[in-house]
């Protein structure tokens, strides 16, 4: 049909007069193409493959635009997916019940899209399960303040997410840039993040953690608002640090926490670089750290780690390689050590030890020997 003044999306030479109407006919194949800007009344429910372009147009709703259920989200094109009164987020994404149910519902955010709410990507759980979530982000995400004020969550992941098993997979992939007045990732419930060439800032802190695994590269992590350290745990949300990282070992969640850093740099602003903590005085709920290279910057001088005596206990060698602010020789993998570069930081090098295999020693001994008689 030909288009109308009306129009609002188009799927091949085929108009509508609205989204919710292309999304109604549009088969697995179909791309739907915004021709102008979408108000909607309500949430978009999405149960089934919908590829969105959004042709440098806006879709807007009051709270939670999209909701994905047993459904799966492209979006591409330059534009915006907003929440006018934010409250969840842009885009709400729920897992099966079912744990062999894998690829059960997924969003796909390419670069050039800008997610804007209370979060941008909001994993909610099922009766407690979230089973074959999986999200690619290439896009950005700007994070706000809801309607009362509470600051916002680039991704949130829900805390009573707790199965390990099938759980979800976050994919940040080059260039996408998480902005939010709160924690840029909010990692309360069980999820593994793989997080390669992004750029992350949060007021609160850069990253949240409460459970899951990360697995950073090639990225920067910011966190640059006041120092609130040392905070205490909390049960529905988490309090302001001001670090790049903080992880809270809280007993209330999943927990089971792997930080792998690689070639990153990291840097607080006001506060501690990671900071890890306890609650109550309970054990600490990270599994493991490890840290290959990258920069690690307190720009207010504070020492770069600020970890509870039971993370101190378990793991106390989980850096080789890197340069810090401030010195990191006491958690250094054994062989490594440190030296100040021509920057003022503290590098991590090998230690380069000469060693002779035992057939060169016996060849050295040999023409010891040999000299000797000549000589004698």
């Amino acid at each position: 049909m030909f288009a109308s003044d009306t129009a609002r999306a188009r799927i091949g030479g085929y108009y509508f007069d609205s989204l919710e109407d292309a999304i109604k006919v549009a088969s697995d194949d179909d791309i739907i193409t915004l021709t102008n800007n979408i108000k909607l009344d309500d949430t978009l429910k999405i149960n089934k493959v919908i590829n969105i372009n959004l042709n440098n147009y806006t879709i807007e709703a009051s709270e939670k635009v999209f909701l994905v259920e047993n459904g799966h989200l492209k979006l591409s094109g330059k534009g915006y997916i907003k929440e006018t009164k934010p409250e969840y987020g842009a885009i709400m994404i729920i897992g099966s019940q079912n744990e062999v149910d894998t690829n059960y519902s997924s969003v796909t955010v390419d670069n050039g899209v800008i997610l804007e709410g209370w979060s941008g990507i909001f994993i909610n759980h099922n009766k407690n399960k979230a089973y074959g979530v999986v999200v690619n982000l290439d896009g950005d995400i700007k994070a706000v303040n809801d309607t009362s004020g509470d600051s916002g969550a680039g991704i949130y992941v829900n805390g009573n997410i707790k199965h390990k098993d099938n759980s979800p997979v976050i994919n940040i992939g080059d260039n996408t840039k998480i902005e939010s007045t709160g924690t840029g990732i909010y990692a309360a419930g069980y999820s593994v993040y793989n997080i390669n060439g992004a750029d992350i800032s949060g007021y609160q802190s850069g990253l949240g953690i409460k459970s899951g695994i990360f697995n950073i590269s090639n990225s920067n992590i910011y966190g640059y608002g006041e120092d609130k350290t040392p905070t205490d745990g909390n049960n529905n949300g988490i309090n302001a640090s001001g670090a790049s990282i903080q992880i809270e070992s809280n007993p209330n969640y999943k927990g089971d926490i792997s930080l792998n850093i690689e070639n990153s740099v990291l840097t607080s602003k006001n506060s501690n670089v990671i900071y890890e903590y306890t609650t109550k005085n309970n054990d600490t709920k990270v599994e493991s750290i490890s840290i290959i290279d990258g920069t690690y910057i307190s720009e207010s001088s504070k020492d770069v780690f600020k970890l509870s005596n039971s993370f101190i206990d378990k793991h106390p060698k989980f850096i080789s390689g890197g340069r810090f602010s401030s010195s990191p020789e006491d958690y250094l993998v054994s062989g490594y050590s440190t030296y100040l570069n021509d920057s003022g930081l503290y590098e991590v090098s090998l230690n380069t030890i000469t060693t002779f295999k035992t057939e060169n020693w016996r060849s050295c001994l040999q023409a010891w020997f040999l000299r000797g008689i000549h000589r004698g």
